[in-house]
């Protein structure tokens, strides 16, 4: 073949070369605008939404002028398109005591935010409080609504509304004593470590915010109140409940809870609106949590759970959404004077008021753990009169644990359909025969003219408020 042909073909190849060259090159081009345009599109999915570097703002300095701090956040738009925010919104308006700024705007409404792939915004929030106001709450609450692809997120904004001592998820490493110069706030937690104690004088009121938790962990709590001093512990919310006034409803926080606890004193100290008012979780051997002229109310769970060593004495372990006591799984356990009394009104309370057990079952195995000793003296267990059986005693059959249960009533008024017959267990109890107590409904449970008088023993010298005893005394929490 001559060199034209060669030319000739060779002149066809590198043509068609570059068309294939310029074809691929178009194509990539192509490629690129269309991934270009895709991310210009704003992102539209129902199920995109937006990220915070924070949840929950927290303005913790203590106020002790008007003053106003600035805190910020960053909106994030973690996606690979645009995304636009159709509202943003401070969920109380200009009532608020924040304002807002978005992107350098202020305002309390903003609308249609772009914000462009894999970008953010910054946030700025101001708190002006006046914590010498007595009207304002002990913590201040609003949120930032961020409304996107018809997804509803928040932001939500916390602030010490009044000057007191805020401990916010605060751990007690060396041994502490609260005053009662200020009310106490807690936020999140305080957890008092091992082998520290708490010491909270008399008078002071503690406030817990939605799931706060005192917690004792191998610690103790020696809480120190006198009859015309008393120590409260209950929610912050201070708005007037319609039914309680002035008190609130119930399950605002979470309660004290006793882990492995030290010797540790509550005494004439009021309990209310928590969700467990009183835990006490896993004994160590000699050491008790004493419970003295303490009352519990207005528990969204329980008024007590008691799995550990406990002495309580002239105690009122009031209304409850489903228990006013658990009495569970061992330790060394006794109740004298004390009235568990439960007419729950926010709803149908479908358990017992009172439910003692000494086992559990775990993965389909039964734990047995028994008692030393669960006494019950001169005690009350009583409820509304719809109700046949107000206890619950769910104990090992001794054919499974191989001894008897521990456990006895003496000198007890007990609404039940149980047999008391059995004196291993009962002494000089008396059923179903009403304590006519003044008004349950709003935490009254002193005694009238009924069941409850002059069948104790004579265990102690005086009751709940410090009134001298009968010989015979009444049974319950109450002298009449």
């Amino acid at each position: 073949m001559n060199s034209y042909v060669f030319s000739v073909i060779d002149l066809f190849l590198h043509s068609m070369m570059r068309r294939f060259t310029l074809f691929i090159l178009s194509f990539v081009i192509l490629l690129i605008a269309i991934s270009s345009c895709r991310k210009d599109t704003i992102l539209t999915d129902g199920s995109a939404q937006l990220a915070f570097t924070q949840d929950t703002i927290l303005f913790d300095t203590v106020f002790t002028t008007i003053g106003s701090v600035t805190k910020h956040f960053k909106i994030l738009n973690e996606h690979n398109q645009p995304i636009n925010i159709s509202a943003v919104d401070l969920a109380s308006g200009t009532n608020s005591n924040y304002r807002i700024n978005i992107d350098g705007n202020p305002g309390v409404s903003f609308n249609n935010i772009e914000i462009p792939a894999n970008d953010s915004l910054f946030v700025f929030v101001e708190a002006t409080i006046d914590p010498t106001g007595i009207n304002t709450p002990l913590i201040v609450e609003d949120s930032i609504v961020f409304l996107t692809n018809g997804n509803e997120q928040k932001v939500w904004l916390h602030a010490w509304g009044q000057d007191a001592y805020f401990h916010n998820r605060e751990q007690i490493a060396v041994s502490t004593s609260w005053s009662a110069d200020k009310p106490h706030v807690i936020y999140g937690y305080v957890f008092v470590d091992s082998a520290q104690t708490l010491t909270i004088q008399s008078g002071v009121t503690v406030y817990s915010h939605n799931n706060a938790i005192l917690y004792i962990n191998k610690a103790s709590l020696q809480a120190d109140g006198t009859l015309g001093n008393p120590i409260t512990f209950r929610g912050d919310r201070l708005a007037p409940f319609l039914l309680a006034e002035p008190d609130s409803v119930s399950g605002q926080w979470r309660g004290i809870w006793f882990n492995e606890a030290l010797n540790s004193t509550i005494t004439h100290t009021e309990i209310k609106n928590a969700i467990v008012g009183i835990q006490v979780d896993t004994l160590q051997a000699g050491e008790f949590v004493n419970l003295n002229k303490v009352k519990v109310n207005n528990s969204l769970y329980a008024s007590l759970i008691g799995q550990g060593n406990i002495i309580a004495r002239n105690c009122l372990f009031g209304n409850a959404g489903n228990y006013s006591g658990i009495i569970s799984y061992g330790g060394d356990q006794s109740y004298t004077h004390c009235t568990f009394g439960n007419y729950w009104t926010e709803s149908d309370r479908t358990t017992t008021l009172f439910a003692l057990t000494d086992y559990f079952t775990f993965g389909g195995a039964i734990y047995y753990r028994p008692f030393i000793k669960a006494d019950f003296i001169n005690c009350i267990f009583y409820g509304p009169d719809a109700n046949d059986n107000e206890i619950t005693l769910d104990t090992l059959d001794r054919n499974l644990s191989g001894t008897a249960p521990e456990f006895h009533f003496y000198n007890c008024l007990l609404k039940t359909n149980l047999s008391t017959a059995n004196s291993d267990y009962y002494s000089n109890c008396v059923t179903n025969s009403n304590p006519v107590f003044t008004n349950p409904a709003i935490w009254d449970f002193h005694i009238g003219s009924g069941g409850a008088e002059n069948f104790g023993s004579f265990n102690l010298t005086d009751d709940i408020e410090n009134i001298t005893r009968l010989d015979p005394p009444d049974v319950g929490c109450y002298e009449r």
